[in-house]
């Protein structure tokens, strides 16, 4: 088996989550039960086109760990008759300057032998995980609610990363240690892409709402009872 991709470029980002939602969450079955898929996940950025270091257009990227000529033969039908799919292109692993041999190498040279295995094996996980998503939502749930009479909880996407931290057998600790690091990471993501002035703007928005949080954070305190719930 032999790492490669395939980029998918799109006449509109509403034509790239149509692909998402249509195409990928029918096809992935069909990945991940053939000969030529061993592993894989997708990267979507249409979400990113607003700025000026995104793609103009609706932009996917399938990453595979298999026979990345083997997908084409078997899936190109059902992308040339995708309306809204502007072009494709496979890119092998093993032709690129650094000649990765496999997928796993690639990520391990990137990564770390240990972080990039991790990836290697947590990213999967994300995709299947994105598609149910796109199969049980029809709509896009927002990344935080306010407590509504219909909502008594806010429930909205933020809300997945608890529950599976909670599944996965972590505690309140773990995850707001995980929130943390990824404020941090994301701060330092928001520089490399949109510059310096950018990840300085988003640091002080975040200091001045965690400030503004203490007040809040005590008069919850007064007004509800604590150290005394029996299961988290």
């Amino acid at each position: 088996m032999a790492g490669a991709d395939i980029e998918f470029r799109f006449e509109s980002c509403e034509d790239e989550e149509q692909f998402v939602r249509e195409y990928l969450t029918d096809a992935w079955p069909r990945f991940e039960a053939s000969e030529f898929w061993d592993a894989g996940w997708f990267w979507a950025y249409r979400q990113f086109a607003d700025y000026d270091s995104g793609p103009d257009i609706g932009l996917v990227r399938v990453v595979l760990e298999g026979d990345g000529d083997a997908l084409v033969e078997s899936e190109k039908t059902h992308w040339n008759r995708f309306d809204g799919l502007e072009s494709w292109r496979l890119r092998r692993y093993d032709e690129t300057e650094e000649g990765y041999e496999s997928l796993l190498e690639q990520q391990r040279d990137v990564k770390g032998n240990i972080g990039g295995e991790w990836e290697y094996r947590l990213k999967p996980l994300a995709a299947r995980f994105a598609l149910s998503y796109f199969e049980g939502f029809d709509e896009e749930l927002p990344i935080v609610a306010e407590r509504t009479d219909d909502n008594r909880g806010g429930a909205a996407f933020w809300a997945m990363y608890h529950y599976v931290m909670i599944q996965c057998g972590y505690d309140w600790y773990d995850e707001t240690e995980a929130c943390l690091k990824g404020m941090k990471n994301r701060l330092k993501s928001l520089a490399s892409y949109e510059g310096a002035d950018a990840a300085r703007e988003e640091y002080d928005r975040l200091l001045t709402e965690w400030e503004a949080y203490e007040d809040e954070l005590e008069t919850w305190l007064e007004e509800n009872p604590t150290g005394k719930a029996s299961e988290p």
